[in-house]
C-alpha cells in the first residue's frame, strides 16, 4: 500500500509553485480566506487508480477544510467526490467543494494539468536517479518526511 504523497516532492520548487491558491471573498457561508489546493496523488506505479486528491487548506485559519478526489481519466467525465469526514471538517466544507468542483470543472487546462502532475509523481517514484526519487519513495512508503541529517542524529542518541 502507498501513502498519498504531495505533488510537491516531485517538482524542483523554483519550477512550479506546489499549489494553486483560490481566494474567496463575499462568498456566502464561506469564511473569506486563501484557500491553498494541494495536490496529492498514489506514489505505486503498479496501481491504476489514476486520481488526485485535491486538499484544501485556509491559510488564515490554517487548518484542512475539505479533500476531494478526482478521476484522471479522460474518457470519464470530471464528477469530484467529497472525502470529508464530516465531523472533523467545518460545516462549509460542502459548499467549498461545489466552488472547487466548478472552478476544476470549468478550467480544462487545470484539469490537463493535473494529469501531468500524477504522470510526474509516477516517473519520479520509478526512476531512482531523479533528484527526488529517494523523497517520494520514502513518503510512499511511511506517509512521512524524509528525516533531515540532523533528525536523524537525535533520534539515535542515547
Amino acid at each position: 500500500m502507498a501513502y498519498l504523497t504531495p505533488f510537491h516532492l516531485a517538482i524542483q520548487l523554483r519550477d512550479k509553485l506546489p499549489y494553486r491558491a483560490l481566494i474567496l471573498t463575499d462568498e456566502p457561508s464561506i469564511p473569506d480566506d486563501a484557500y491553498l489546493l494541494q495536490e496529492w496523488y498514489c506514489p505505486n506505479p503498479l496501481c491504476p487508480c489514476n486520481e488526485v486528491h485535491l486538499k484544501a487548506y485556509a491559510r488564515d485559519q490554517k487548518m484542512l477544510v475539505v479533500d476531494i478526489l478526482f478521476s484522471l481519466d479522460p474518457q470519464q467525465p470530471v464528477s469530484p467526490a467529497l472525502e470529508n469526514e464530516e465531523d472533523i471538517f467545518p460545516v462549509y466544507s460542502k459548499k467549498l467543494f461545489r466552488l472547487i468542483a466548478e472552478y476544476v470543472k470549468s478550467n480544462p487546462d487545470y484539469g490537463q494539468a493535473l494529469r501531468q502532475h500524477y504522470l510526474e509523481l509516477r516517473a519520479v517514484a520509478v526512476d531512482p536517479s531523479h533528484p527526488n526519487h529517494k523523497a517520494v519513495d520514502y513518503w510512499g512508503k511511511t506517509g512521512r518526511k524524509l528525516p533531515t541529517s540532523s533528525q536523524k542524529r537525535k533520534r539515535h542518541k542515547h
